[in-house]
């Protein structure tokens, strides 16, 4: 038996699809261990399995039988993934770290469990561009290469990034264009001035073809991740650049920076908006709230009033540029919030959004049904159905 197999055989088992043999198999070795701490096999079992390596998975699991809350690790190995498995149907919450290295330096891989016909692929890149003229450009099937000439930057397409070059810039005109990323997309520009942009899912900019002035302005809403070119003008003055954050709250924010990495969270559906630093120094200010100004490794969070955070999981927010999702004491409704951005679906909660808190992450690129067989490990049920999902709570008494 190979480790895929392994981990989808335990994987089955939760899910009710084991044959006969391997579910008697599975209870008894649980059973077992529950009574004396230790794994038994028979001949046949042995031979059907393997014994070397449920040796494995049992030194593991014998270790720390008695710790119901089961903590990842990066080093979090393939063999130990399928121990736990094994064990979750006890744990009050849970969330399986399988996108760290294994032992030998490479990563582990993501094993599907159950094939669903209303499955959901994971996001990719894609978006529509929206130019000067109101020609609208569909990202996802536009051929690699020059995009168009609008009388400045010749804007060019190449693999998932948009980029402008000013070298062909001789008239002059403002104009300006704007990218929208619908749900289930990403994309990532190169402005004119050279900052990088990445835009998550069910997000938008709005920004020149090309700086003049000044100042370098751009709008945004959703999520995005910046980083910013230095600019001087012709007299050595660095050029500010101002991202102006759009939220469905009212109360619109600025970020002003000079050169530096920061990510903006202004999702209409999030409670608040999140900018959070990490290179660099912005100030960041709205119409009605004194202005702050923000050091690497702060968070600030935009609602009714300014609050900065000192102490921020910079891996955790830019998780998705990054192509991962990443938890940390998650809320159900925080997580699913994702996932219904990044495969495109709508998520319900009939009998209430469970309590449970989740940790850890998972790539991107796996399909919806895999996204949510890790949540289940929590016991939270989800079922998926025409785009829509259902997430109930943990059965009361389940074990």
């Amino acid at each position: 038996m190979t480790k895929e197999q392994a981990v989808i055989l335990l994987q089955r088992y939760r899910e009710g699809l084991c044959s006969g043999e391997e579910k008697e198999a599975i209870e008894r070795w649980y059973a077992l261990l529950e009574a004396k701490g230790e794994w038994e096999w028979t001949d046949s079992e042995r031979a059907l399995f393997g014994e070397e390596l449920f040796e494995q998975i049992s030194a593991e699991v014998t270790g720390d039988r008695k710790d119901k809350t089961i903590k990842m690790s990066k080093r979090f190995t393939w063999w130990k993934a399928a121990a736990a498995v094994f064990l979750m149907g006890a744990a009050t919450y849970m969330w399986v770290l399988l996108t760290g290295d294994n032992e030998t330096g490479g990563p582990v891989e993501h094993v599907a469990v159950v094939k669903d016909v209303n499955d959901a692929e994971p996001g990719k890149a894609g978006a529509i561009l929206t130019l000067a003229n109101g020609q609208k450009i569909l990202l996802d099937t536009a051929a690699n290469g020059t995009i168009s000439l609008q009388g400045g930057p010749t804007i060019l397409n190449t693999n998932g990034t948009l980029r402008y070059d000013d070298d062909n810039n001789s008239s002059g005109i403002v104009a300006y264009n704007s990218i929208v990323t619908p749900k289930g997309r990403q994309y990532r520009l190169v402005l004119s001035d050279g900052t990088k942009v990445w835009l998550n899912a069910a997000s938008s900019l709005y920004y020149p073809v090309d700086f003049t002035g000044g100042t370098r302005k751009v709008e945004v809403s959703g999520e995005a991740y910046f980083e910013v070119a230095e600019r001087k003008d012709i007299r050595g003055k660095k050029t500010p650049f101002i991202v102006r954050i759009n939220h469905e709250s009212g109360n619109p924010a600025e970020v002003q920076v000079l050169g530096t990495h920061f990510n903006v969270n202004a999702y209409d559906d999030e409670p608040d908006t999140k900018i959070t630093l990490l290179e660099g120094a912005v100030k960041v200010s709205s119409e009605t709230l004194a202005p702050v100004l923000m050091q690497p490794g702060q968070q600030v969070k935009i609602s009714d009033k300014i609050a900065i955070e000192k102490s921020v999981d910079l891996d955790m927010v830019v998780a998705w540029k990054n192509g991962t999702f990443n938890f940390k004491n998650a809320d159900v409704s925080a997580v699913m919030r994702q996932a219904e951005r990044w495969y495109d679906i709508r998520v319900e909660y009939p009998q209430g959004i469970p309590r449970d808190t989740l940790n850890g992450g998972i790539s991107r690129d796996v399909k919806l049904s895999e996204f949510l067989d890790i949540i289940r490990y929590s016991d939270i049920r989800a079922t998926i159905g025409n785009g829509v999902v259902e997430i109930k709570p943990a059965v009361t008494g389940k074990k």
